[in-house]
């Protein structure tokens, strides 16, 4: 590569703001060119290769003060707001790209954080959240915390730890999404399981039941019970009741 070709490659991959030696690495692996290692064994460093292109006195474009007032404006015009919302938004506006925003803060998290918006990196973090709950939840059965931890490690998601820190508990993060790791029962199978445990239990009772229930497996619990019919007393009354119809039929 000419030298003139280089400088014309160098000014092109620095159009989006300050070229920095990891900046002009992701440019160069996409746009191709001399790599880091060659210029730097050319050159010998890196202020030599932007002092080559005329870009030693590179500044940023806008001052820290403007890019926080411009992240802010940008943010009042989006419900939910994350990085590819702005970067959408800077295109369309007079205003700093999001390689320059990073560049200049060292994350996008930091520039949020600087601008004073971190409730849209909770907004941001409480999303993730819950759709790696939701993915898990369509490949995980029963989806349970130690299979959610597995699963987020294997897959680069937020950590168990997170899920709870966030919701307080593994068990209101899923009662706020919606997902039951229960099985629900029908009407006619807790009918089912009470008449059984009829059968069985000398007196049924609550007590009684729950250790039926415990031993028995697969059936429905005392609360599932008392949550479909309001107490035991009721659910039972309406199994002998349903049960004296059968069999006077």
């Amino acid at each position: 590569m000419g030298k003139q070709q280089l400088i014309d490659h160098l000014q092109e991959a620095s159009s989006e703001g300050r070229l920095t030696i990891y900046m002009y690495q992701k440019w160069q692996k996409i746009h191709g060119g001399a790599t880091v290692v060659e210029l730097l064994e050319t050159y010998g460093s890196w202020s030599n290769v932007l002092r080559l292109a005329g870009l030693e006195q590179q500044t940023p474009r806008f001052t820290k003060k403007e890019m926080i007032q411009m992240l802010r404006e940008a943010a009042k015009e989006h419900d939910s707001f994350n990085s590819a919302d702005y970067r959408k938004w800077a295109m369309t506006n007079d205003a700093p790209t999001l390689t320059e925003v990073v560049i200049q803060f060292g994350s996008w998290k930091v520039a949020l954080i600087e601008a004073n918006l971190k409730s849209i990196i909770s907004l941001d973090q409480k999303c993730e959240i819950i759709q790696s709950l939701l993915d898990a939840n369509e490949e995980i059965h029963p989806l349970t915390s130690t299979a959610y931890a597995k699963w987020a490690k294997q897959n680069q998601r937020p950590s168990i730890t997170k899920v709870v820190r966030r919701f307080g508990s593994w068990s209101q993060a899923l009662d706020e999404i919606g997902i039951s790791t229960r099985e629900l029962f029908t009407e006619k199978q807790m009918m089912d399981a009470l008449h059984e445990a009829d059968e069985h239990l000398t007196a049924l009772s609550p007590w009684g039941y729950e250790v039926w229930q415990k031993e028995k497996g697969n059936r429905p619990t005392l609360k599932d019970i008392q949550q479909m019919f309001g107490s035991f007393d009721v659910a039972v009354r309406e199994m002998r009741q349903t049960a004296n119809q059968s069999g006077g039929r």
